[in-house]
């Protein structure tokens, strides 16, 4: 059984350990192709996809992500390419109309604000709460999103309800 002194260590170990570490902002094994900038594991985030094309007036389109947007992007990225997913947004939706036309496009993606997701002890999503800021704010900054998405309920709240606790 541990003494008390090698749990102090222990802990005190892990402690430097994480002061040591850097957060790593991205990933990507090429840094001139992250999507955005080199801050692509950047967590709690609202982004902005803007689509060029030509003969065709630029689209943009207000997300968020709770987690990595690279993990968000890594799911546009396959509804893209996958046809069974292709309504899975508005922007899929858009990229699919473009492929169908065949007219090339060029997608570029910024980071539009930071904030904190659903909070079980305050009730409050703050990241649903801008991205709706943001759609309602400017229609130029959000043209593929649809008005319905205002009034939809926040979708951060289930994983702390007790019927998703496995």
């Amino acid at each position: 059984m541990p003494n008390i002194k090698s749990k102090i260590d222990n802990h005190n170990k892990k402690q430097i350990e994480n002061t040591i570490t850097e957060e790593r902002t991205c990933n990507c094994r090429d840094k001139s192709n992250c999507p955005l900038s080199g801050k692509c594991l950047e967590k709690c985030l609202i982004y902005q996809a803007s689509v060029a094309s030509p003969n065709q007036r630029t689209e943009t389109y207000i997300g968020l992500t709770e987690t990595t947007f690279k993990a968000r992007f890594a799911n546009h990225k396959q509804s893209f390419e996958k046809e069974s997913m292709k309504s899975a947004t508005e922007l899929s939706k858009y990229i699919w109309t473009l492929k169908q036309k065949n007219l090339t496009y060029n997608i570029e993606w910024k980071i539009m604000g930071k904030a904190r997701a659903y909070d079980n002890r305050t009730k409050r999503c703050n990241l649903c709460t801008l991205e709706k800021f943001f759609i309602i704010y400017n229609n130029k900054m959000a043209t593929l999103n649809k008005r319905s998405e205002l009034i939809s309920t926040c979708r951060h709240k289930n994983k702390f309800l007790l019927k998703y606790i496995v």
